[in-house]
């Protein structure tokens, strides 16, 4: 019955290491190799290396941006690498971790501003004034956001005080 056994299935890999004969080896493509056996990125792209890193896309960013909380990171790496994979196909270069980490930098680096925190609220200022935006902003903008937002004519006093008061001095 063993010899019956032996000869209708090849030999478990174990039995085939002790006896010294040659493992059964599955075809090639027949074993699909997991995304994330590869920790470092140098190995992933070793196989390719005319490509290059990628950018996250927006969607991508918007992702991370509304999940990063709430799921580890690992899954959202794999989720995001699961959906370029799809699009792109299987021989794209993989998002890493590192990327990710520093995309989730970039995503919470600013902290909310609220009423009474007056420190955010001068980095918020001195950032718009630094890209240009704070000097679109002038009395006509203020006026037009007041009606906009029903704004009471003290709100609108503090608004132009704390936004037109560069362009006094």
């Amino acid at each position: 019955m063993n010899n019956d056994q032996s000869t209708a299935s090849p030999p478990s890999a174990l039995v085939a290491m002790l006896s010294g004969a040659k493992p059964h080896v599955p075809p090639a493509g027949s074993v699909r190799q997991h995304r994330m056996d590869d920790a470092s990125p140098a190995a992933r792209s070793a196989g390719s290396p005319q490509q290059k890193q990628r950018d996250f896309t927006a969607a991508e960013k918007a992702l991370i941006r509304r999940v990063h909380g709430y799921m580890p990171p690992l899954q959202l790496l794999g989720i995001i690498n699961g959906r370029l994979a799809g699009d792109v196909g299987t021989g794209a270069v993989l998002y890493t971790m590192d990327q990710l980490k520093a995309e989730i930098a970039s995503v919470t680096a600013p902290g909310a501003v609220d009423g009474s925190d007056w420190g955010a609220l001068r980095k918020l200022l001195t950032k718009a004034r630094r890209e240009g935006i704070l000097d679109l902003i002038n009395e006509q903008v203020i006026n037009d956001f007041a009606v906009v937002y029903s704004l009471n004519q003290k709100q609108v006093m503090t608004l132009k005080d704390i936004l037109l008061k560069g362009e006094d001095e």
